[in-house]
């Protein structure tokens, strides 16, 4: 300021020694008021710098920003905090802002950004301005004086053009509605000029008026302030210079969302379960057949709801006008599920996020039946006592359990061994069974398999076979000589004779009837396995025949036409069965 003032009246003095060297006359006290203007302005501007003067810090700030750009708006950032109004003291974020600045300034000193050499030459302009100024006053002090002359101004009518006051132009966005939680930005454009100062004023309902300085950024008269969070509904206006704006009204709305989500399950009677509510849960499993309640509590009332599923498939809920809920009414479960929830309010606005329902639903299985002994299939003599042993369990308990078998494919006998068993509760199975008792024969079949009932998902009752097995009858002496290696050897020589290709021929019959069993026991398979079946049938078939022709004991082709017969039937039902299969 200093180079600026001497340099003013150092080439006013001037102009003036020039013109009275040129021949122009001035008033005498003319180099008197220089010299009293000069001494009157320097101690003025050191009356300003050292009192009054205010910096423009921001523009400070962002002088030495455009010189060191790795600060990345530090300074900005830390002259822009204000200490709490209560305690005067800073926050913790804040006082991190002002720690960083001071690192930024150890590590660039930013404070050198102007030149040693500028500094010296601005000393030594001073110095050369302040010697020129007092050499051109001392000249005019030597010019002789002109009484006729008069210093009045030859414009005195003139007046410099009034500029008009700040005008307030708009004020953004004015009325609006915003989302509850969102940030609103508040823009006064201003006219004319700008004002000195321009204050957001807000109003609450039940609250204290809140007063927040608009700031102006650019060189446009525009001055903004940002409100971060926006949770009701407001009106706000503008004063500047003692005027004030219109009053304008901000109202909120907010998305429908799902905020808790209740479930009630109501179980199948046959799981002897009480029903059950689970709070607060998007993720449930259930057995298969429990009914499926839900409660979504929301933040608002809306005029629709909807499950609806990877498929499109939708289910609407049932909603309340006046309550922020919907219900989703029970439902039956039969396979997993995996929904999203869709709400609508009355404004036909939607949810953002799409909550994610996912139900798992599991089977009501059959019983499991492991059985323990006799393992696999077994030759028995007509005087032998049989231990039959199975382990069973039931997921949801179990009903009548027990033993069946039959002799030569004649009628079925079941033996109950037990009933009324809790769920998940391994529970045993036993019977002794005496050959004797049942007056059996050598060279006769006995086929058993053990059997457990529960109650299905169907609320029927259900029953679950275990796996089909043999007993070969056989004589008593061939049994106790099995463990003989002389008669060992002797089956071995035999392997290719008649009678071991029908004990084959035997071998394979029982298992496509252990296959056909099993179809029984899961029938869920039967269009895809039964084919199979058929084949397995038509070869045994074909080898019995040929075991026919090339028999030559009467017996043993009496043996061998009976079980043909036997192989035409079960072929034929097979048949049968699957064109039953067939749409």
């Amino acid at each position: 300021m200093f180079l600026y003032w001497w340099s003013a009246v150092a080439t006013i003095s001037g102009l003036i020694l020039i013109r009275s060297h040129a021949g122009s006359a001035f008033p005498g006290w003319t180099p008197h008021a220089l010299s009293v203007l000069l001494l009157v302005g320097t101690f003025a501007i050191l009356w300003i710098n050292s009192s009054s003067i205010r910096f423009d810090y921001q523009q400070l700030a962002r002088d030495i920003e455009d010189k060191h750009p790795e600060l990345h708006a530090t300074l900005l950032t830390a002259i822009e905090q204000q200490p709490d109004p209560k305690t005067g003291q800073f926050n913790f974020l804040q006082q991190r802002v002002l720690d960083e600045a001071q690192r930024a300034y150890e590590t660039s000193q930013f404070c050198k950004m102007i030149p040693k050499t500028r500094l010296l030459g601005l000393k030594l302009g001073l110095t050369v301005l302040f010697t020129m100024t007092c050499l051109c006053l001392g000249k005019l002090y030597a010019l002789p004086e002109d009484s006729s002359m008069q210093a009045e101004a030859a414009d005195k009518d003139t007046e410099p053009e009034k500029v008009a006051d700040a005008s307030l132009d708009k004020v953004e966005p004015g009325h609006t509605e915003v989302e509850r939680g969102s940030p609103l930005a508040i823009l006064a454009h201003f006219k004319n000029k700008a004002p000195g100062k321009a204050v957001l004023v807000v109003s609450q309902a039940n609250k204290t008026t809140r007063q927040l300085e608009l700031t102006k950024n650019l060189d446009d008269p525009i001055f903004g302030a940002t409100l971060p969070f926006v949770d009701e509904a407001f009106s706000y206006h503008v004063d500047y210079d003692g005027k004030k704006s219109e009053t304008y009204q901000v109202t909120v709305y907010e998305h429908p969302t799902l905020d808790r989500a209740d479930a009630t399950l109501d179980y199948p009677a046959y799981t002897k379960l009480p029903s059950r509510k689970v709070e607060d849960t998007r993720r449930l499993s259930a057995v298969e057949g429990t009914k499926l309640s839900y409660q979504f509590h929301l933040n608002k009332p809306v005029t629709s709801a909807r499950l609806i599923n990877p498929q499109e498939e939708s289910i609407d809920l049932k909603v309340h006008a006046d309550q922020p809920l919907a219900e989703l009414l029970p439902l039956t479960l039969t396979h997993n599920q995996i929904w999203k929830l869709e709400l609508t309010d009355s404004a036909d606005r939607n949810n953002k996020l799409s909550p994610r329902i996912e139900i798992s639903v599991y089977a009501n299985k059959p019983p499991k039946i492991r059985i323990a002994s006799p393992r696999g299939d077994q030759q028995v003599s007509p005087l032998e006592e049989v231990d039959f042993t199975a382990e069973i369990q039931d997921d949801f308990g179990l009903g009548r359990y027990g033993l069946t078998y039959n002799i030569n494919g004649g009628e079925m006998q079941d033996i109950p061994l037990g009933k009324e068993a809790a769920g998940n509760t391994k529970i045993t199975a036993a019977h002794l069974l005496a050959m004797e008792t049942l007056a059996v024969e050598p060279d006769q079949l006995i086929n058993w398999f053990f059997w457990a009932e529960d109650t299905g998902p169907d609320g029927k009752l259900r029953r679950a076979f275990s796996d089909m097995f043999f007993a070969e009858v056989r004589p008593f002496e061939e049994i106790f000589r099995q463990g003989d290696p002389n008669q060992q050897q002797q089956q071995q020589q035999s392997q290719k004779s008649p009678n071991q290709q029908t004990q084959e021929l035997i071998k394979l019959q029982k298992q496509i009837i252990n296959a056909t069993w099993n179809l029984r026991r899961k029938p869920d398979t039967l269009g895809k396995d039964i084919p199979v079946l058929i084949q397995g049938q038509q070869d045994a078939l074909e080898k019995a025949k040929v075991l026919l022709d090339k028999s030559s004991d009467e017996k043993t082709s009496e043996f061998i036409k009976a079980i043909i017969t036997n192989m035409e039937a079960s072929l034929k039902k097979l048949t049968e069965a699957q064109g039953q299969t067939k749409p």
